[in-house]
Parts: C-alpha cells; sequence; structure tokens
C-alpha cells in the first residue's frame, strides 16, 4: 500500500474539493500544510490565535500542551470543522478560507483522521469497518476490497480481519480505525491523542502502525499529552499554550 503522489486531475476523490480550482494547484500542496497569521475559535470565544505554522509532505509532528490549549481545536482547523476567521490556512492543496460549505465533506475524504475512540461498529468486521468508509463516501478506487485488506495488512491485523470490535483488545481496534483511516490512501493523517486509553503494549502496537504509514510517505499530525510517544517517534514537535499558540 503507498501514499500517493497523485497524478494532475486525479485526487483520490475523483474531484476537486473546490470548483474553481485547477488540477495544478491540487497537485502542488499533496500533503502539506501552510498556516499563516490564522485564528480560529466556537462562537465568540477566539481558541487560537494569529498562528503560522509550516508542514512539508513527509513530516511526523506531534502537538503538545495543556488541556484545553488547542491542539484538538488544531486539528478541527486542519480537518475543516472549524473554518480559519482571519489568516490563510491551506492544507493539502486546499485554502480552506475559500472552502464551499458545500464542499467541506469532499475535502474531508483527501485526509484520514484518528481519534482516542474507536468508532468501530460492533456488528461489523475489521476488514467491514475499513471498507464500509470507501462505499458510502462513493470514492473513485479501484478494487476497495484489496485496499481494505491491505490497509489492515500495514496495521499488522491481516489474520483480524474477520473479527468483530467485541473480539479485539482496544490496542487492536485503534489499529482498524487506523486502517480505516488509511485505505484511500491520504496524504495527511490526523490523530488525536490516539493512544489515551491504551497501556504501553497497545500503545506501542499502535504507535507502529503511525509509523508504518510514515514511512510509506504519509505525513502525521499527531496531539498528544505522551512525552515518550513525542521522544520515540515524532521527527518535529510544536507546543501550544494558552493565548500563545503554535511554537
Amino acid at each position: 500500500m503507498n501514499v500517493p503522489t497523485w497524478a494532475h486531475g486525479d485526487p483520490p476523490y475523483g474531484g476537486s474539493a473546490l470548483a474553481d480550482e485547477s488540477a495544478d494547484d491540487v497537485d502542488d500542496g499533496r500533503g502539506r500544510i501552510q498556516l499563516s497569521d490564522v485564528s480560529v475559535g466556537y462562537g465568540d470565544d477566539t481558541v487560537l490565535e494569529s498562528i503560522s505554522l509550516e508542514v512539508e509532505r513527509g513530516e511526523f509532528l506531534c502537538v503538545e500542551g495543556p488541556s484545553g490549549a488547542g491542539k484538538t481545536t488544531l486539528l478541527r482547523l486542519l480537518y475543516g470543522t472549524l473554518l480559519p476567521r482571519g489568516g490563510v490556512a491551506v492544507v493539502d492543496g486546499v485554502d480552506l478560507g475559500s472552502l464551499r460549505p458545500r464542499h467541506v465533506s469532499r475535502f474531508r475524504r483527501r485526509l484520514g483522521c484518528v481519534f482516542q475512540s474507536y468508532e468501530l461498529l460492533a456488528h461489523l468486521t475489521a476488514r467491514q469497518n475499513v471498507l464500509l468508509p470507501l462505499q458510502l463516501a462513493q470514492m473513485a478506487i479501484d478494487e476497495p476490497d484489496e485496499r481494505a485488506d491491505q490497509a489492515l495488512e500495514m496495521v499488522g491485523l491481516s489474520d483480524k480481519a474477520d473479527s468483530r470490535p467485541g473480539e479485539l483488545s482496544g490496542g487492536q481496534q485503534q489499529r482498524v480505525a487506523i486502517a480505516r483511516a488509511i485505505a484511500h490512501e491520504p496524504s495527511i493523517l490526523l490523530a488525536d491523542e490516539p493512544t489515551g486509553n491504551l497501556d504501553a503494549a497497545s500503545t506501542a502496537d499502535v504507535m507502529r502502525a503511525f509509523q508504518a504509514y510514515h514511512d510509506e510517505g504519509g505525513t502525521v499530525i499527531m496531539a498528544t499529552h505522551d512525552e515518550s510517544l513525542r521522544d520515540n517517534y515524532a521527527r518535529r514537535v510544536i507546543r501550544i499554550s494558552p493565548r500563545q499558540r503554535a511554537a
């Protein structure tokens, strides 16, 4: 399984996230993040203010900071759940400030996202959980069944493809969630405290899965409190603290 450099005009969902963007614009920024003087928040509350950040394709970046500092808010911005109030935010070649509401869901298909909770469907097997988003999103992907199997192989769970979540450990369930997030071969993988509920052994298994994705050329942005993850896996670390936000 590869993290592709997409050919011109061939993004993973089979069309442009913005109706008027050119194929060259899409291809140019794959796997990269550029934030310039960006502010974002909820309601009247600005959580992140005037932040600037550049992430190159293939980086493994850890975002650290105390609870409430804005780590999850940053990931929500990158995922398109929150749009910038000011500044310029370009993620995977898409200017989020110009992203039309009807194109947000299509933009999110460009990315992979892993949460602390696994969010697997209990009645489906591991393979079916990985395959379902590919089917629901109607992505232009050849041989989705093979792609699901490749994703499970990448996270070391080929032998658990027919197991349901209740038959898997917490670490195995999180690895299924990672396989689901990478099955469509996104250039950027976002992770919000993905090992927060896991023991040391399961954490090591999960991080090997992230490392396998990164080794294929993918960009990883991970929010975590765990200093050992930062020290052992991150190639770069930024710290977010209240009111001064990215350093």
